[in-house]
């Protein structure tokens, strides 16, 4: 009879333990309610930093045109989950984009640099945009320091929780930089191919953007943020993404689009290289990008002969462009150069610091920047 009890008692305790290993995953991903207003004044409070922190690229028709695209994302979606969205170009030479809670999202010019169409902008600004709705940023911020947010709450960005603000603002600049996890990412991935679908783009170049990002790391290992959080299963997830494009184009007729001669056109004349950010002191050749159209009889090896009298570039160009080496460019077909100098500006924008009202503005937010 003890005997029977007491097998009973251990057969009891074992399905106790199993069921326990089976909540506890789910137990430490979850976190304690952020409110949207929390959320808007995270990213409100971090925005001046990072403008400090890279500064603005000043080509007024280039910050307009990445705002449009996003805007139009934004406006693809059923449920955008906060009511404004900010889309900025910050120059920065670093492949990189991220999201801060709240709807604030950046690209630098450096990933500009190296996409070929819009749709590949897209993709990425679908990604970002993926972050946002699903609360990664927040969500994150919560596990790393959740006592110090939910105390501190809408008032997050007050003058007077500078202290507070400071520790928050080095842990939200760290998580970004890394990115949001491997579910987080897959997450935002799958996201960012919808929703750069339904906004008419084809969700396919996200891939093709996704591999020369993964040949740029290869080259110079620069890695892209997004990618470092899901090293080393980088490949899996290009083949996932894959797959998932495949999938969405196969599931109607929607007519979708690149649009890469717009593309470069906004790009034409971009700032390459140089300055990683507002502190680097560093001297740097000046360069920028280029756009040529291919002609008859030329091959990455002669464009690079006769446009930057080093053949040795070929290989440079061909990646810049999304191909490879051995791929011959058709007449008519417009590529990427990085040239040496300084090209012209369009339209520049006015960054100037507002004037001091310590009653009325926080240190971090004496900053603003309008078109001129």
């Amino acid at each position: 009879m003890k005997f029977s009890i007491c097998r009973k008692l251990f057969k009891f305790a074992g399905c106790c333990l199993i069921l326990l290993l089976l909540i506890l995953p789910s137990l430490s991903l979850s976190v304690p309610f952020v409110d949207k207003e929390t959320e808007i004044s995270m990213g409100q409070g971090a925005d001046p930093q990072v403008i400090a922190q890279y500064g603005l690229y000043p080509d007024k028709s280039l910050q307009i045109y990445v705002n449009e695209i996003g805007q139009h994302l934004v406006s693809s979606l059923s449920n955008p989950e906060f009511d404004k969205y900010f889309f900025k170009v910050v120059d920065s030479p670093e492949i990189n984009a991220f999201a801060l809670p709240g709807g604030y999202i950046y690209v630098t010019r450096g990933i500009l640099a190296v996409m070929n169409d819009e749709a590949e902008l897209a993709g990425v600004l679908g990604h970002e945009i993926g972050h946002v709705v699903n609360h990664h940023g927040a969500e994150a911020m919560v596990r790393a320091i959740g006592a110090q947010i939910l105390a501190i709450g809408g008032a997050i960005a007050s003058p007077k929780n500078a202290g507070q603000w400071l520790a928050i603002s080095t842990q939200l600049f760290s998580t970004i930089n890394l990115g949001y996890g491997r579910d987080a990412e897959l997450e935002s991935d799958a996201h960012g191919l919808m929703n750069a679908y339904e906004a008419g783009y084809d969700p396919k170049s996200a891939i093709n953007f996704f591999r020369t990002l993964r040949q740029q790391e290869i080259m110079s290992g620069q890695s892209y943020h997004s990618f470092q959080a899901t090293h080393p299963d980088t490949k899996i997830r290009i083949i996932k993404a894959d797959a998932l494009a495949d999938s969405i184009n196969n599931r109607g007729n929607k007519v979708t689009h690149k649009n890469r001669e717009n593309f470069l056109k906004h790009i034409k004349g971009i700032t390459y290289g140089g300055k990683r950010h507002s502190r680097d002191r560093r001297q740097y050749k000046p360069q920028y990008i280029d756009i040529y159209t291919v002609k008859e009889g030329d091959t990455f090896t002669s464009i690079a002969k006769t446009e930057l009298d080093d053949p040795k570039k070929d290989m440079d160009i061909a990646i810049l462009n999304g191909m490879r080496p051995e791929d011959k460019p058709e007449p008519g077909m417009l590529l990427k150069l990085v040239r040496e100098g300084k090209s012209e500006i369009r339209q520049m924008l006015d960054l100037r610091p507002l004037p001091s009202k310590k009653q009325e503005i926080a240190p971090e937010n004496k900053f603003h920047y309008k078109f001129r």
